[in-house]
């Protein structure tokens, strides 16, 4: 078994940047390598899932060769005749096998080109979900693989594109719903400030709820699609200069609103019903409404009077009742039931609230 080489501490007056660029990479090629001089890589096993490289991933030191990925590929090829086998290698100028351990592993977790923000996944998310909508392409094409890697298409094209994006980004089906939800309404206006402001996860989370609610209520008026898009964006630059005031003036009472509520989206994260589609999170501790946001939503509802809206939660509740008394629950109809129930609710109560408070102001002017 290879030991671990022991490095001398550097001296004190050997700069940090020299440290730290010691195990960088110097270059890389592609080049036709001998088959046996290609070594396994020292500590960490190979990959039980083969390499989506079309060239095996190799690390030379000034000791030898190591394998880092694809070593499936080197024993195809070996197992053929073969005695070379083209390779794509990254050259380093210092031999160390825990180097090369943590570069086996990164090489599945790190994309090589490092890690993007919160927002460009966002973005980029929902422009692929835009280009895959519009082709005339088989979904199946762009999910390589997808036989081997066990990708399931169905006839709904918005799965199998949510399914197509899951299995090339490496994220689950709700991980990418999620990511679809939080670009939905907005332009690409409104998305580049949010990535050139850094806008953080917290961000869309806070604001999720309060998006959906003027989403719905704008649907409900029957405005276009165009319409809303515009109207949702719109409201992105104050939304987005609330969330930054607060992060700069630790106002912890609208901090900790926050907060609970990007906690309640991140428990519900996995909440979701047919055809990987998310609904309104379900709040553990819900706030005044649990279908409200914190702050005042993005489109100003109309008050509605007193017994209109006992009527209407009553018929509500009256469905829910129904559908929670019929076999089996989980059936398609009383899911689309469900959805439309939820978004009746959480379109009556901000109207009730705003009644409320006009109320209350009514009464404070008669004092």
């Amino acid at each position: 078994m290879e030991k671990v080489s022991t490095q001398k501490q550097p001296s004190p007056g050997v700069s940090k940047e020299t440290i730290t660029d010691k195990y960088c990479t110097c270059r890389e090629d592609i080049a036709e390598l001998a088959i046996a001089d290609i070594q396994p890589c020292p500590i960490i096993p190979d990959f039980k899932e083969p390499t989506a490289s079309t060239l095996p991933i190799i690390v030379q030191t000034p000791d030898a060769l190591f394998c880092i990925d694809g070593l499936n590929l080197i024993e195809q090829v070996k197992a053929s005749g073969r005695a070379t086998i083209r390779c794509h290698i990254y050259h380093i100028a210092h031999h160390s096998i825990v180097e090369l351990a943590i570069r086996k592993t990164s090489i599945r977790v790190m994309p090589q080109g490092g890690k993007c923000s919160y927002a460009e996944l966002v973005r980029n998310t929902h422009r692929l979900r835009q280009a895959l909508e519009s082709t005339s392409d088989d979904l199946v094409l762009f999910a390589h693989g997808g036989d081997r890697r066990s990708v399931a298409f169905t006839d709904s094209k918005e799965n199998n594109i949510v399914t197509v994006l899951a299995s090339r980004l490496g994220k689950s089906s709700t991980t990418i719903s999620k990511y679809l939800q939080h670009g939905e309404g907005l332009n690409n206006v409104a998305m580049e400030e949010l990535v050139n402001a850094g806008a953080p996860k917290l961000f869309f989370e806070a604001f999720q709820v309060q998006k959906k609610i003027g989403i719905a209520t704008l649907e409900a008026e029957q405005e276009d699609a165009a319409a809303i898009v515009t109207a949702i964006s719109n409201q992105v630059s104050s939304w987005l200069n609330e969330f930054q005031r607060v992060s700069i003036t630790g106002d912890s009472s609208t901090n900790d609103h926050q907060r609970a509520r990007a906690e309640r989206f991140s428990e519900s994260e996995a909440i979701a019903v047919s055809e990987d589609k998310i609904i309104t999170p379900v709040q553990r501790t819900p706030p005044e409404s649990p279908c409200m946001a914190d702050v005042s939503p993005a489109i100003e509802p109309s008050p509605v009077e007193s017994e209109d809206a006992a009527i209407e939660l009553k018929s509500i509740g009256e469905a829910l009742i129904a559908i929670a008394g019929s076999k089996p629950l989980n059936n398609g109809r009383n899911t689309q039931a469900l959805k439309d129930l939820v978004t009746r609710l959480c379109l009556l109560l901000p109207r009730i609230l705003n009644a409320e408070f006009q109320t209350d102001g009514a009464k404070e002017g008669r004092v």
